[in-house]
C-alpha cells in the first residue's frame, strides 16, 4: 500500500464518515438492529477467535494490557531481528508497524474521551437520541479498528505485496462491530482514516528508515 493509497483512504473514509453521521448512522443502525442478524453467531464468534488470537482479548479488560500485546510481540521480534541483521527492512517493518498500531491505539482512546459517543446498542436500550455526542459514551473511534487497521495498515505498507491478505480480517472486524451494533458506521470509517493518517505521518516521518518490500 503506498503513500498515495493512504492519502486516497484517509481522505475517502474521512469524507464518508462526516457524511454518515449526519445521513446514515441511526439508519443503518436501525437496519440491523430490526434486521433478525444483529449479533449473529458466526460474527460474534468469529470477531472473538481475532480477538483471542491477536491477544487483544487475552489479557485484562478492552481497555487495557491486551490491546498492546500484539504491537508489543511485531517490536521485540522486529528488535531481535534488527540486532541479528542490521539492514533488514523486514524487521524495521515489523518494528514499524507495532510503534503505529500502539500510537493508534492511544490516539482512538484519546478521541473516544473527547467525543464521549454513546454506542447503539445503548441508544437503543434507553431510546433518548438527543443525547448521543459528549455523554460520556466511547463509541468513536471504534477501539477494535484502532487497534485492527492500526497494525494491518502500516504492515501492508511494508509489505504491499500482501495487502489484500492482510486487509482481510479488518474489513471483517468492521462489518463485525457494526453487526454487533456497538459502533456506528462512523465509528468504524473514523478508526480506518486515523490508522491510515498515523500510518502516512510515520511513513512520511520515518522515510529513510522504512521503505516498503518490493520482492
Amino acid at each position: 500500500m503506498s503513500k498515495r493509497a493512504l492519502v486516497i483512504l484517509c481522505a475517502a473514509c474521512a469524507l464518508i464518515a462526516l457524511l454518515s453521521v449526519f445521513v446514515l448512522d441511526r439508519a443503518l443502525a436501525t437496519a440491523v438492529h430490526n434486521s433478525g442478524i444483529e449479533s449473529a453467531w458466526i460474527v460474534v464468534r468469529l470477531r472473538e477467535f481475532f480477538d483471542i488470537f491477536t491477544g487483544r482479548g487475552l489479557v485484562g479488560s478492552h481497555v487495557s494490557a491486551g490491546q498492546f500485546l500484539l504491537g508489543g510481540v511485531l517490536i521485540f521480534v522486529g528488535l531481535v531481528w534488527l540486532i541479528a541483521r542490521r539492514a533488514s527492512l523486514a524487521a524495521r517493518g515489523l518494528i514499524f508497524a507495532g510503534a503505529v498500531q500502539w500510537a493508534t491505539i492511544e490516539a482512538g482512546w484519546l478521541l473516544k474521551d473527547f467525543f464521549g459517543r454513546v454506542r447503539p446498542y445503548e441508544l437503543f436500550k434507553h431510546g433518548d437520541w438527543s443525547h448521543v455526542w459528549f455523554a460520556g459514551g466511547n463509541s468513536f473511534p471504534s477501539g477494535h479498528n484502532t487497534f485492527f487497521w492500526g497494525v494491518c495498515l502500516p504492515l501492508a505498507y511494508v509489505f504491499p505485496r500482501w495487502r489484500i491478505p492482510l486487509l482481510i480480517v479488518p474489513v471483517f472486524i468492521g462489518f463485525a462491530r457494526i453487526d454487533e451494533n456497538y459502533h456506528f458506521l462512523s465509528d468504524v470509517l473514523g478508526a480506518i482514516a486515523l490508522a491510515a493518517l498515523i500510518t502516512l505521518i510515520a511513513a512520511l516521518l520515518l522515510g529513510r528508515w522504512v521503505k516498503p518490500l518490493r520482492s
